[in-house]
């Protein structure tokens, strides 16, 4: 098995032993705030068709789902995760199982696609933004808020305690690899302590 299969292998299995108790979490607040802040930069209309990638447990969507008829979907490497997603979301949204590099979805198909607090687990971050930009229609938009501390010493503990953790990136990092991958940089801004968002527009 080659580096990246165990990565995914390890936070498959760290995400469904999470997965039962994971709403109860003391980090649920701090989540509940970054996906509010991603929707309040979405302009939503009836009809968009909307994946949250790594959408453990449902809330974005639960979130979207209440402000628009967006046609939702979320796709989760964890089954256990997606069983609880299930249960809050209902038919609202199309769940699916899979991983970013290999995404199950036909080119040109979504407005938006959205990734919170995953990216960092993500083996292979370049191959990952293709991905979304092959699934992006033309001029739509990708929004990734990621984890982000001030103090590299942070860093390397939330490492340490995070099983599956590839690396924490920096807004000079996610500009980048946006450009580098058929991006163009709207918008990057810090949210609160721990978190960065950047927001890309398909070229």
């Amino acid at each position: 098995m080659n580096k990246n299969n165990n990565l995914i292998s390890t936070n498959r299995k760290f995400f469904d032993l999470w997965a039962n108790t994971y709403d109860w979490f003391l980090i649920k607040p701090w989540m509940y705030y970054i996906q509010k802040k991603i929707v309040e930069n979405l302009n939503l209309r009836d009809n968009q068709k909307i994946l949250d990638i790594g959408c453990g447990t449902g809330d974005i969507l639960v979130l979207i789902s209440k402000l628009s008829r967006a046609k939702l979907y979320g796709l989760d490497i964890s089954e256990n995760m997606l069983k609880r997603a299930s249960r809050k979301l209902g038919k609202k949204a199309a769940l699916k199982l899979g991983e970013v590099s290999k995404l199950p979805f036909s080119n040109n198909m979504f407005d938006y696609v959205l990734s919170t607090e995953a990216f960092h687990h993500f083996p292979d971050p370049n191959k990952a933004l293709k991905e979304i930009n092959k699934i992006l229609k033309k001029n739509r938009h990708v929004l990734i808020a990621d984890v982000n501390f001030y103090l590299s010493f942070i860093h390397k503990l939330f490492k340490w305690l995070e099983p599956g953790h590839v690396k924490i990136y920096s807004l000079d990092e996610f500009r980048n690899m946006f450009n580098d991958n058929g991006f163009k940089v709207l918008k990057q801004k810090r949210m609160g302590l721990f978190a960065i968002l950047t927001i890309g527009k398909k070229k």
